[in-house]
């Protein structure tokens, strides 16, 4: 099941956003951040976007059985080229492959015609995290860009722009 992300979920997002960075970008970003600061450093991050009464930010968290198992949270017209932009897309390691990550990505595609100017729809994945590039190429991204951008943990790395210039192609059977 989705839900829509409210201000109360602060906590449970930042833990899955944790989680799922820990798994994920180990290798990518310093062991030192994952196994420290990003704690605290993801949980005020949370607080602060989800209490932003002026943000027009909106996003979903995944249910498994009533369970948090992953969210997704985007920017409408973030970019004047590429319309909204995807912040987070999350899924926690045990929950992978069960198509919550399409789901998630789905649920935002179909929510950008009512939240967003543009009908574009993108975001930005690190170079080096070939499972997301894979799945996201699967699902008719295109990587038009690579950039090196400053990271949380203070070393550089390098990321894709992933586009989707209609974000309703998402929903194509």
């Amino acid at each position: 099941m989705l839900r829509p992300i409210t201000p109360a979920d602060a906590t449970v997002i930042a833990s899955l956003h944790t989680a799922s960075w820990r798994a994920a970008y180990r290798g990518i970003l310093s062991d030192a951040y994952l196994d420290g600061p990003i704690d605290g450093d993801r949980h005020a991050t949370w607080q602060t976007r989800l209490h932003a009464t002026t943000s027009r930010a909106f996003g979903y968290v995944a249910l498994v059985a009533g369970t948090p198992q992953g969210f997704v949270y985007a920017f409408p017209d973030a970019d004047r080229t590429h319309g909204t932009l995807i912040d987070n897309l999350h899924v926690l390691p045990a929950a992978r492959g069960a198509g919550l990550g399409r789901r998630l990505l789905e649920a935002i595609a179909a929510a950008v015609p009512t939240h967003a100017l543009s009908p574009g729809l993108h975001l930005h994945v690190f170079e080096a995290n070939h499972a997301a590039r894979a799945f996201y190429r699967r699902m008719g991204g295109r990587e038009v860009e690579c950039v090196a951008k400053p990271q949380p943990d203070g070393q550089t790395h390098a990321e894709w722009l992933v586009t989707w210039p209609d974000a309703t192609t998402l929903l194509a059977p």
